[in-house]
């Protein structure tokens, strides 16, 4: 696919904050303020530049602190690498008055991470979990595969407020018999922002990380994943994203409170539009189609 621009990624997670809008600022007769999902920053960033209705303040900072600054009224939409949890819909309905409304604007692939100088080509969800839950089994290379690197695994991790460290704890280090979460090893390094992850893996040999597909660069490199170890593993892909068969896929969200209207209903139609999906399959995520 044609890119249609190019991204200054570094400067819109470095700063956590991206005003854009029209070219013409005639044209920009109305404000939205946007925040959220780290993981959607690119594509969010993306929308802003390319809408020409409003002016429109795209942030940071995780899921969870979008969801919050939308309970409070601060912000007009919340982007998420997650689905809201029923008691943050609930407390949205105490405080607002409206039921949050969830829009599905397209798919992101949850990459496996490592350095490049690391030999290993595929995981399992199995091992995965033994590396990241505070009673797994695996804490070094060699407990991974054979014939690649030897010593301690550095694990790293996002913060507790991020869409995607909530995802790797329900896809990956699940619950326990009773149905009770288990927890992540208190020794996982936390890293406030996906480029954090990707500076980390690229400096780090020993290294393994998780992030969205579209952080992917020459510095890092993905491993092929499966459900089971010895079982065939998959590359993230935008077709396999999408059919559920690449085992760390999933939706990427907007909120609002109540049912949008103005340029914030605009402004989301855009994200659902022709146009609009073509800019987040540019900026490395999956189209709805």
């Amino acid at each position: 696919m044609k890119k249609l621009f190019k991204l200054p990624l570094m400067a819109a997670l470095a700063f956590g904050l991206s005003s854009c809008g029209s070219k013409d600022s005639a044209k920009a007769t109305a404000s939205i303020k946007v925040s959220g999902s780290n993981t959607m920053a690119q594509v969010g960033t993306a929308w802003a530049e390319n809408f020409t209705g409003a002016k429109v303040s795209v942030a940071g900072g995780g899921s969870g602190i979008g969801i919050g600054e939308l309970t409070e009224g601060r912000i007009d939409i919340c982007t998420s690498s997650r689905p809201m949890k029923p008691e943050e819909k609930a407390k949205i309905k105490e405080k607002q008055g409206k039921e949050p409304v969830e829009f599905v604007v397209g798919y992101d692939a949850l990459a496996v991470f490592v350095n490049p100088g690391n030999p290993l080509m595929e995981i399992s969800l199995e091992q995965l979990k033994e590396i990241y839950w505070e009673g797994g089994s695996i804490t070094t290379w060699e407990q991974v595969g054979p014939d690649g690197l030897t010593g301690p695994i550095a694990v790293l991790g996002r913060e507790n407020t991020s869409g995607t460290y909530e995802f790797i704890h329900d896809a990956v280090v699940g619950k326990n018999a009773a149905g009770e979460k288990l927890k992540f090893r208190g020794n996982i390094s936390s890293q406030s922002s996906s480029q954090s992850i990707i500076d980390n893996l690229a400096t780090v040999k020993s290294s393994i990380g998780y992030d969205g597909m579209a952080f992917k660069n020459d510095k890092v490199k993905w491993l092929a994943v499966s459900k089971k170890t010895g079982e065939p593993s998959v590359l993230p892909d935008a077709n396999d994203a999408r059919s559920g068969k690449y085992p760390l896929a999933r939706k990427l969200y907007l909120y609002t409170i109540g049912e949008p209207a103005g340029a914030t209903k605009e402004f989301i139609d855009f994200a659902l539009s022709e146009a609009g999906q073509k800019l987040l399959s540019a900026t490395g995520y999956v189209s709805l189609k």
